[in-house]
Parts: structure tokens; sequence; C-alpha cells
């Protein structure tokens, strides 16, 4: 049954006549949870902002970059943390549900760089990983809205996931 699901919904993502690509351009703000397993239970949440340009390969595949920079450094307890960028490049998915909203899925490569400090510990991560994200789309003419959850950082005793929300402009 879940094949037979699986299948269905691959089928119905590239079944679309039209074929509408092209560039886009956005904005994106992500609500994010740092934790580093080596500080505990603490969780800081760290605000980023960031620009989004992609491109719509089909009415149900694109590509985009992406460059964010935190907007505040967090303190829980004794720890500090903060993000310094994070630039990354994504497939996304979209599974229309009518018209104008889909559910999307991301799948990509990342690298994260931000700082973790508090007593004896003090750790400065900038590596890439694997981000993988999903949510609901909304589209309004060349306007898309996105909300969902995403993994951006996941390596090296360090996790970074939470909210986003993205608007685009498509051109």
């Amino acid at each position: 049954m879940k094949k037979l699901i699986s299948v269905a919904a691959l089928a119905a993502a590239f079944a679309s006549p039209a074929f509408a690509e092209g560039p886009y351009l956005g904005a994106t703000y992500n609500n994010l949870g740092i934790s580093d397993s080596r500080i505990g239970g603490n969780q800081l949440d760290i605000d980023t902002v960031g620009v989004v340009a992609g491109y719509e390969l089909s009415p149900n595949l694109a590509v985009e970059g992406r460059l964010m920079t935190g907007v505040d450094e967090e303190s829980s307890g004794a720890f500090r943390g903060e993000i310094d960028s994070y630039i990354g490049a994504n497939l996304l998915g979209k599974l229309p549900l009518n018209n104008q909203f889909s559910l999307y899925g991301t799948l990509g490569y990342g690298f994260f760089d931000t700082s973790i400090s508090g007593p004896g510990f003090n750790v400065d991560d900038d590596e890439g990983g694997l981000s993988y994200g999903g949510g609901v789309m909304y589209t309004a003419g060349s306007v898309n809205i996105r909300a969902g959850y995403e993994m951006l950082y996941d390596k090296n005793n360090v996790e970074a996931d939470g909210l986003n929300l993205t608007a685009t402009f498509a051109f």
C-alpha cells in the first residue's frame, strides 16, 4: 500500500500539463533552535533572515540557493550562541493540492557558521551538512508563500532546526 501511495504521489507531481519554468527571488525568515549535545539540554533560539534565489524547472520541481544570517545573539543559562551565516542549495519538490495550495519538501546541502560558548566551552562550527524540510505553500499569481519546518544542520553534536517562512516572486 505504501508503494502504491508513493507511485501515485510521484505521478501526480509530474503529471501537470503546464510547464511554468523561470527564475524567482525572495526573502526568508527562520526561527531556529540551536543545540549542542555537549551542553546538556540548553537550546538557543536564534532568528535568521536571508535571501532566496531559485529557478523553477517545472511546476513541481525547483532548485534554489539561500544566504542567511542571524539577527540576534541568544543566551540560555551560562551559554551564548549566534549564527554568522548559512549558505545552501536545495531541490524543492511540490505536490499541488489545488490551484493555490501545495505541499512542498526540500532536500539540500548547506554550510552553517555558528558559535556557542559558555563556562569551559567554546565551539565554532562552520562545516557543511545535509538539510531538509517540508510544509505548505500558497500561490497567488507570481507570488509564493511557504511555511514549514526545516532541519538546516545536524552534525558534530550541533543541531539547527525550526520554523520557516519564505516569500518569493517569480519574474
